[in-house]
């Protein structure tokens, strides 16, 4: 993965990578008792180590550079909830890994954070584009939007965000937070 790191960080000219959104992840749909250790290691895989390894890659890219940054994870308001999914499973180690990941490259001034949507109107959750966004079971009664993820992902990975070290940030319409049954 160095190769593709220096790869990326030659897009733009500058040989440089200041930001690391981690942001891919898939869901599963099945139940306890109908889960596979196929699909399992699956979501693990793209979720929890996809996010750790390019954490790796890219923070090593920069410390050798002594750049600046931000590393921001995508998290879930189910890394509040009792985690009986891979999806949940997941998501609690991405919660875990941020504030692990703040504590050792803060001093090499790269501030790490992490994004916890709730329910947003994406394919993912079977949305498109002109879709409803109401959604009975968030307190919020609607979906959030991937307009509303970004803006507050662009705040976080920028100076704005330099004093908010390790944290998670919900944006989540009350899911999982006002009512962690739901």
């Amino acid at each position: 993965m160095p190769g593709k790191v220096s790869e990326a960080a030659g897009i733009f000219g500058e040989d440089r990578i200041d930001i690391l959104v981690n942001s891919a992840g898939v869901v599963s749909h099945s139940g306890f008792e109908e889960m596979t250790e196929e699909e399992y290691d699956k979501i693990m895989g793209i979720n929890a180590k996809g996010t750790y390894f390019m954490s790796q890659a890219v923070s090593k890219f920069m410390i050798e550079r002594k750049i600046h940054g931000h590393i921001l994870n995508v998290s879930s308001s189910s890394s509040l909830r009792p985690a009986w999914t891979p999806y949940q499973i997941s998501k609690w180690a991405v919660r875990g890994l941020t504030l692990g990941l703040a504590d050792s490259l803060l001093p090499y001034g790269i501030t790490v954070n992490a994004i916890a949507p709730g329910p947003v109107a994406t394919p993912m959750l079977g949305k498109h584009e002109g879709d409803s966004i109401y959604n009975p079971y968030n307190p919020s009664g609607r979906y959030s939007m991937p307009e509303e993820i970004a803006e507050l992902a662009v705040f976080m990975a920028s100076s704005m965000g330099d004093l908010i070290v390790g944290d998670t940030f919900y944006i989540t319409g009350g899911s999982g937070t006002i009512t962690l049954h739901r």
